[in-house]
């Protein structure tokens, strides 16, 4: 009698330590979408439930804008300042700053005059010794400064006729450029205050309550998107050969009684450690690839998550699905 007992225990523990790489376990999974704070600030609104489908473009939470608004104001102010300063650049010296530079240089042509006829008088009356010397210099002097003042009058005249210096308008034109960097810059700052949806999907979890003081890079939701789901698995390494992308596997699917199929969307070149429930104790040493598998036949109403086992091919039958 207790020979007939202890057979079957034997063999059972054999089976049980036995290698199965026939079959690679996971998960059925959609894409996650994390979306995360832009700025430490306070949650103002918060729009969602757990659970519940949006829509691309919906509003999901609203972070306090304040400060934001000011450095938004700030920015607009520094572009109107910019553009002021080009058009003033663009536009020139105005009609009545040229008018008085002309009347300067006319009563600089006037003095001038006036010296050059003294001058002549003075040299007149030297030749006579009339007057002496120092007041001849004395002339001289006075004439050479009524032609510079005469030069300095036409210059600022040439100069306000002429306009603005190609380079002076460039430089505004450039400080232009950077003002609206700076103001379009603070308008996405301004606008990620505001997080949306990105596509359709379902609300999984939401980290943070209204009124919360969030830090910048706190995850706040993550979404399920709204596409059918994939099957993700870890194939041992000596399976991965008998894999490539467009083999057909049979999935089964925990709770379903029919058995799905799929298609191998990628493999993972770089193979990683197996996670604790893919094998044995013994074999989670080994090494194994990721697998992305798209399902061909996918039922309503699957939830994210569920246990799956695929039913990994041998090399022969392997090459007979490849498509």
């Amino acid at each position: 009698m207790k020979t007939q007992w202890l057979i079957p225990c034997y063999l059972l523990l054999c089976a049980c330590g036995s290698d199965d790489t026939s079959v690679a376990l996971g998960t059925l999974e959609r894409d996650r979408i994390s979306l995360s704070a832009p700025a430490t600030e306070v949650i103002r609104t918060l729009n969602v439930t757990e659970g519940q489908n949006v829509q691309p473009g919906d509003i999901l939470l609203t972070l306090d804008s304040t400060l934001a608004e000011s450095r938004l104001h700030q920015r607009q102010a520094e572009l109107d300042s910019a553009r002021a300063t080009l058009d003033e650049w663009l536009a020139g010296a105005r009609h009545e700053e040229r008018a008085a530079a002309a009347a300067a240089a006319e009563a600089a042509r006037a003095s001038l005059t006036e010296a050059s006829q003294h001058l002549n008088r003075n040299r007149t009356l030297f030749k006579q010794q009339m007057v002496g010397q120092a007041e001849l210099d004395n002339a001289i002097a006075r004439h050479d400064a009524a032609a510079a003042r005469l030069d300095q009058a036409e210059e600022q005249l040439r100069q306000l006729t002429n306009g603005t210096r190609p380079e002076k308008i460039r430089q505004a034109q450039a400080a232009v450029r950077a003002a609206e960097a700076r103001l379009a810059g603070e308008q996405k700052s301004l606008a990620d205050l505001t997080l949306r949806a990105p596509v359709s999907a379902q609300v999984d979890l939401i980290a943070a309550e209204a009124g919360s003081r969030v830090n910048a890079g706190m995850p706040l939701l993550t979404l399920l998107a709204n596409a059918d789901p994939y099957v993700r698995v870890y194939v041992p390494q000596s399976k991965v050969a008998s894999l490539s992308v467009g083999t057909v596997l049979e999935i089964r699917v925990e709770g379903l009684s029919k058995p799905l199929h799929g298609r191998v969307r990628n493999v993972r070149s770089q193979p990683a450690y197996t996670p604790y429930f893919a094998l044995s104790e013994r074999d989670r040493a080994r090494l194994m690839h990721l697998t992305d598998i798209v399902l061909t036949d996918v039922p309503a109403g699957l939830a994210s998550g569920l246990a799956v086992e695929v039913l990994l091919p041998d090399d022969a039958s392997a090459q007979g699905s490849k498509p």
